[in-house]
């Protein structure tokens, strides 16, 4: 029992000690030799370039909008795509690997494409998530165009399917049922981390 407390004691100074470390020698010092770091690593030019503000991205009102619905299955499947995970080049070569011509594909390349990390992919489907601030930049990346852009007031309230032709067996197919969209993760510690040793 006592070695317990006295290896908790010794765990809590070493903890105290780091920490005191990082936020009174290292974080100052990182601090003040940025600008000497970055003028002998890189040429002047260089930071010109690098020193550019980042444009903010404001809230434009509208909500972005998956036309397909997470929470879907199918009975019959076309192909078993095994090739690259790229929602344009499928796309062009075998259009859809189930009955559905206007189902999401699955591959995530919206997700990139989205500076608010406000996409994310859930059974095979992309789902918009909190953060969206309807930039629309998902909507470029679509192949299926099923991504579309609503006033974030009716955005909720649209069938998040787009197949109006029927004649598949997507469980999904214009289901009016609204399914519960996941929760977006912010790992608070890492940001708080990034926050601190990039001064952003």
């Amino acid at each position: 029992m006592i070695v317990t407390i006295l290896l908790l004691l010794l765990f809590l100074i070493v903890a105290s000690l780091i920490t005191i470390f990082i936020f009174s020698v290292l974080v100052p010092s990182i601090s003040q030799d940025k600008d000497r770091v970055q003028k002998f690593i890189f040429a002047p030019d260089e930071l010109k370039i690098s020193s550019h503000p980042k444009k903010s991205l404001e809230d434009s009102g509208m909500r972005a909008v998956v036309l397909c619905s997470h929470d879907k299955e199918f009975q019959q499947r076309r192909i078993d795509y095994q090739g690259p995970k790229d929602c344009v080049l499928f796309t062009k070569m075998y259009e859809t690997e189930y009955d559905c011509f206007q189902q999401c594909l699955g591959f995530g390349s919206c997700v990139g494409r989205c500076p608010q990390r406000a996409i994310q992919i859930v059974n095979n489907t992309a789902v918009v998530l909190a953060g969206c601030i309807g930039c629309g930049r998902c909507v470029a990346s679509c192949p299926k165009h099923i991504i579309k852009l609503f006033p974030k007031d009716i955005a909720d309230s649209q069938i998040p399917c787009g197949n109006v032709d029927g004649g598949t067996t997507c469980t999904a197919c214009q289901r009016k049922e609204k399914t519960e969209i996941p929760p977006r993760h912010i790992f608070k510690v890492w940001k708080l981390c990034y926050n601190i040793f990039y001064g952003k």
